[in-house]
């Protein structure tokens, strides 16, 4: 009968509950790894504590705790994707329970179901509980991180366990991410302006055993922090954020399309209807807004001064603050408004999740076992020896297939000698005698250099991670071959120059010309703006380059660039491949692709009507021929990378 009482009086969260888990724990075992959990899971070979510390820890961009979690777990279950997920599930359905835990807490039961509700259902939540990273257990930590500050600062009655518990969540976050730890330092320099003075002094000391457990990472993070970033400028892929990147978080937050807009919308009249009418934001608002507000602009600052590190996983942290202002203004609405706007967002998270973006059947497909299970199809369909592939990864990672499926892959990997050098892969391809090629996330320009070998399109499977082609040498009746045809856009938009004076007369999509011992340094420019193009985000911009010469000692130190800027303005992208790469003995015909990506920072280049530039820095007096030039715009890869869109 309890049990009965018990349900009907608290089946609303029960609901909210069921539904987190539903949504996590049905694809149990379709779940694939991603290749930052195999890149994780790589680093867990190492044979003893220290070196894993030394090699496994210190050379990636996170602090130590998930990475030891995995040596350790990984010895007892291998790399089995049921049970290397299983934890981190916990984590994401422990982060709902105790998110309204904290809302109940210091607000009431309204807020709880709001914000649970979100941390239940909202997608980016759900996708990011199914890896095996350090992002759910950092909001799990930041959730009882502020559980813990909020009832030595707001409750009456305390103990000591929980100082305790917060020096031990505040430490955790430290060691879990570099963004969860600043979360738990601004959490904690925050607080001397709100916490009761009588209790300052005991404080005090928990926050000096936090730094205390912290101190023995210390030298890690100096290290990581010493060693560069992913940002653009230094190497790496990550662009600047926008001014306006925080709506973007926000808008992941609560969904994409018009439902995704409509919870922002009554979010934001809930919140300006409630200040109006009570005229204050009560101290534990304030405190959330800016926990929330101060970590988003440190990230942001450091990301345009420093180093672009913003994304949506860093503020996953402090977006646990911000989701529970948010729902802190439903705290004053009756409970009949609560229920109905609680399903509101079941019926809205659902559909995005479901019907836009294809939870169950299009997310957790990542594109190493699909490359695997291809390949394993090929052969099976066509015999042994059939195929071969070249896998982007590294080899751990088709290692783990190889074990998973009893099978030993033909392949080469993007780490490969062969692959590393344009010379040693056509070697590599032109000694290939099976009739199929499996390849996975192999760039555009790649793809048409391996065209040349494999001319054909048998299969092309793409997913928001996975990108799949099976090119083939025996003619196919596949009508699915927007992937290698391309659309030709050299045309009369373009400016193309000869030794920077003389116009060029071009016939259909190709050219020839004689470049000579009288060329100057840049003798051949083509040029227009890139809004003239009509290249769209996610497609490929690729220039193929098909040149004779005798000798590679005619093209020794020559490139073929391709530049994006301003006029009069230093280079927003740039890209260069050497002629003498692309050179082969016993043929008198060489051809080189340049690709352009046209990814994140598109958008903004369009905006600022930026111009392609494509010359050839020409360095010695010289002799040869361009016998072929074209620029194509080819749709290779329309959903990739566009999950939180």
């Amino acid at each position: 009968m309890n049990l009965i009482l018990n349900i009907k009086k608290h089946w609303l969260i029960i609901l909210i509950m069921l539904i987190g888990i539903a949504f996590r724990f049905l694809p149990l075992y379709d779940y694939e790894f991603s290749h930052d959990e195999l890149s994780g899971l790589s680093r867990t070979a190492y044979p003893n504590f220290f070196d894993e510390l030394y090699y496994g820890v210190k050379i990636d961009a996170h602090p130590a705790l998930i990475q030891l979690f995995l040596w350790v777990w990984v010895t007892w279950f291998g790399y089995n994707e049921v049970y290397i997920k299983l934890p981190f599930l916990i984590c994401g359905v422990l982060s709902i329970w105790y998110i309204y835990r904290f809302a109940v807490l210091f607000f009431n039961k309204n807020v709880g179901y709001i914000s649970a509700t979100i941390i239940s259902l909202s997608f980016i939540f759900i996708v990011y509980s199914s890896y095996a990273r350090m992002y759910i257990p950092g909001v799990l930590f930041s959730i009882l991180l502020l559980i813990s500050l909020f009832k030595i600062i707001f409750l009456q009655n305390i103990k000591t366990r929980d100082y305790f518990f917060f020096a031990l969540f505040a430490a955790l976050c430290a060691y879990i991410h570099h963004m969860s730890s600043l979360f738990a330092f601004v959490c904690v320099g925050l607080s001397f302006f709100y916490i009761n003075k009588e209790r300052l002094k005991k404080y005090i000391i928990f926050c000096s055993l936090a730094i205390l457990l912290y101190l023995p990472h210390l030298s890690i993070t100096l290290y990581q922090l010493s060693i560069g970033g992913i940002g653009a400028q230094v190497g790496g892929w990550l662009p600047p954020p926008r001014i306006n990147e925080i709506y973007f978080f926000i808008k992941t937050l609560f969904g994409c399309g018009f439902s995704g807009l409509m919870i922002m919308i009554v979010f934001a009249l809930v919140s300006i209807f409630t200040i109006v009418k009570n005229k204050r934001i009560t101290k534990k608002q304030s405190l959330l807004f800016w926990i929330f507000t101060i970590n988003y602009v440190i990230i942001h600052l450091y990301s345009v001064y420093k180093n672009p590190i913003l994304q949506n996983s860093c503020l996953l942290f402090s977006g646990t603050a911000f989701i529970l202002l948010a729902s802190s203004f439903f705290q004053y609405f009756n409970n009949k408004y609560i229920i109905a706007f609680s399903c509101f967002l079941f019926i809205s998270f659902a559909f995005q999740n479901l019907g836009k973006k294809h939870l169950f059947s299009k997310v957790h497909v990542q594109e190493f076992e699909q490359q695997s299970r291809i390949y394993l199809d090929v052969e099976a369909k066509f015999g042994k020896n059939s195929a071969t592939g070249i896998f982007a990864s590294e080899e751990f990672f088709v290692d783990v297939y190889e074990k998973k499926y009893n099978k030993s892959f033909n392949h080469i990997t993007i780490y490969d000698n062969a692959y590393g050098s344009i010379t040693k892969l056509r070697s590599y391809l032109s000694s290939l005698k099976q009739p199929y090629i499996v390849l996975g996330g192999i760039n555009a320009a790649t793809t048409q250099l391996i065209k040349e070998y494999y001319p054909y399109l048998y299969l092309h499977k793409e997913d928001y991670f996975s990108n799949i082609l099976v090119l083939s040498k025996i003619k196919q009746l596949n009508v699915d071959v927007s992937i290698i045809q391309n659309q030709s856009t050299l045309n009369s938009s373009f400016n193309i120059f000869i030794n920077n004076e003389r116009p060029l007369i071009f016939y259909k999509d190709s050219m020839y010309y004689s470049l000579t011992k009288k060329d100057l340094q840049y003798p051949f420019s083509v040029g227009t703006s890139l809004k003239k193009i009509e290249l769209q985000q996610n497609q490929s911009l690729v220039i193929e380059l098909s040149y004779k010469t005798d000798s590679i000692i005619n093209i020794a130190d020559d490139k073929l660039c391709l530049s994006i800027s301003e006029k009069e303005s230093n280079a927003a992208f740039y890209k260069s491949e050497n002629l003498k790469d692309y050179f082969h003995l016993g043929k008198k015909t060489h051809t080189l692709y340049l690709e352009l990506f046209a990814g994140s920072d598109f958008p903004s280049w369009i905006k600022c009507n930026m111009n392609v530039s494509i010359f050839i820095d020409k360095n010695k007096k010289s002799h040869y021929d361009i016998v072929n030039f074209k620029v194509k715009i080819i749709d290779y890869s329309p959903t990739r990378w566009t999950l939180w869109n």
